[in-house]
């Protein structure tokens, strides 16, 4: 099988050969062709000529003739959707060449315009996009570049704080990873910085952050500031630990994740007995005072304080202990090593 019969469709195939078989180069008639097929789509040629097989048995320079003749309409085309791009206020044009159109859409609208034709969960134009979710939740940007020769698109996501590419995907939404610079021909990296030292972009994601963090602060969401801090900032997130250290659950993940202790949080962590006890034996990695009083409310974190934190018997919360038979057994056999009894002689625990 020859070479173009892989790249054209079978109403294509014979046409090409003929030509081939001149001796015309076949990227030369590959480009030609997809000419022809730009000026067919959108409506620029009528007649009979429109018709491949018009052009079966006619010579190669006659046809290149012909698609030289309407090029003038096909650029116009082009020049007047470059101009409408540049113009809006939702787009960032990164490059323009003669192959590739870079935009950034800064909206749902843009995204859904630039991304038509393509099966991009940021540009179908149901319930379902997810463009607003991956920009405004996600924190991420979206770089989509449009063949001028084809109907090839592509798609980078990325994160805006670090630049880390999250996916890259063509036009049928298919992961091309590594593939993308052969196809593209370059860098993914070098449109992310283009797009991250562009001053508009930066104003748009100072304001999509902006507006995240006040959503936090007044919804007094502790979840979503720790993992605005973790995912995003990827370390301390000073305007948000108040919001944190409302909930003992994610105070204690803040802490973890700053790897230290966290005086701002521990109060709220004292209070509850399953943090309290991961704080001393993850955190504080031995005795925690302020929090045994609700570690010792609690029967089963009151034996795991005593194994782990104390290594040994845990008197303040015996009596709690006491009233469970399973961390009773637990507690007598791990800990005392022997018979559980509360101190006016009734047996409490059991034997080991």
């Amino acid at each position: 099988m020859r070479a173009y019969e892989f790249l054209f469709e079978d109403i294509w195939s014979d046409v090409v050969a003929n030509w081939v078989n001149t001796g015309i180069d076949l990227l030369t008639v590959e480009n030609n062709v997809n000419k022809f097929k730009q000026l067919k789509n959108k409506n620029l040629i009528t007649g009979i000529e429109k018709d491949i097989q018009f052009w079966k048995n006619k010579p190669f320079e006659q046809f290149v003739s012909f698609i030289d003749a309407n090029a003038a309409k096909l650029d116009a085309t082009k020049g007047a959707i470059r101009a409408k791009i540049k113009q809006s206020t939702d787009e960032i044009v990164l490059d323009d060449t003669d192959k590739w159109l870079v935009v950034v859409p800064l909206s749902k609208q843009a995204s859904q315009k630039l991304g038509t034709g393509t099966k991009w969960c940021t540009s179908t134009r149901s319930d379902d996009n997810r463009f607003d979710i991956y920009t405004s939740d996600d924190l991420t940007t979206v770089i989509y570049i449009i063949s001028k020769t084809t109907d090839e698109k592509y798609a980078i996501r990325f994160r805006n704080i670090t630049g880390e590419v999250v996916e890259y995907r063509d036009k049928d939404n298919f992961d091309i990873g590594a593939e993308f610079q052969k196809i593209i021909g370059f860098t993914p990296q070098r449109l992310i910085t283009q797009c991250m030292n562009n001053k508009k972009w930066q104003e748009f994601i100072g304001l999509i952050e902006q507006r995240k963090i006040e959503k936090i602060l007044q919804t007094g969401d502790a979840k979503g500031a720790y993992f605005y801090a973790i995912d995003v900032i990827k370390g301390r997130f000073p305007e948000g630990e108040s919001v944190i250290a409302s909930s003992p659950k994610w105070a204690y993940f803040y802490a973890y994740s700053i790897q230290g202790r966290w005086h701002e949080g521990e109060s709220v962590i004292a209070s509850s007995p399953k943090w309290a006890y991961f704080y001393a034996k993850y955190i504080i990695q031995g005795r925690w005072h302020e929090g045994e009083k609700a570690i010792a409310s609690n029967p089963e974190w009151a034996f795991k304080y005593a194994r782990d934190a104390i290594k040994g018997r845990f008197p303040e919360g015996e009596k709690e202990i006491a009233r469970d038979f399973k961390w009773g057994y637990e507690y007598a056999k791990n800990i005392i090593k022997g018979r559980f009894l509360k101190t006016k002689g009734r047996l409490q625990g059991i034997l080991s």
